[in-house]
């Protein structure tokens, strides 16, 4: 990118009193997420054992996307934020510009970033809605849990 900006009018050079420069993406890390994204919804889970989930856990978050939130699969984005090098903030946001971001569990990345969180209660980072939940696998058991995230997610999502 040149970040020399030439002008030869000195009509119009004065007009420009800060030059912006337009951050592009950073395309080195391909993340190959699970879903098309259409509707720009990010979906960050942690498992160092799946490409992506547990067999029982993807069934669960299937359904809550497909009944919870109505929506499928090609409207979301699931990306397991443990097959990559360095998967920071600032790295995931640029690539995808989430509009919303669920993250489920990732406590330790969570750590890592900086990030203040309250579970299940929405926030904005980085200009994108997100709410912070817990594993999946601890939703499979507990349904007081599973109760607060559904009142969150109704929120986040319907309202």
């Amino acid at each position: 990118m040149n970040d020399d900006l030439q002008m030869s009018d000195e009509y119009i050079l004065p007009l420009f009193n800060e030059i912006y420069v337009v951050k592009e993406r950073d395309f080195s890390i391909e993340y190959h997420p699970l879903g098309q994204g259409k509707q720009k919804l990010l979906l960050l889970v942690s498992s160092h054992s799946e490409e992506f989930l547990e067999n029982n856990e993807f069934q669960l978050l299937n359904t809550i996307i497909e009944k919870g939130l109505r929506r499928t699969l090609d409207d979301v984005w699931i990306v397991n934020i443990n097959r990559f090098p360095d998967p920071t903030l600032n790295h995931i946001w640029d690539y995808f510009q989430p509009s919303q971001v669920i993250i489920w569990g990732c406590a330790d990345w969570i750590k890592k970033q900086d990030i203040t969180s309250a579970m299940h209660q929405p926030a904005y980072i980085n200009g994108s809605e997100v709410l912070f939940a817990n594993s999946l696998s601890s939703y499979l058991t507990d349904i007081g849990a599973k109760g607060k995230l559904w009142s969150a997610m109704q929120r986040m999502f319907f309202n």
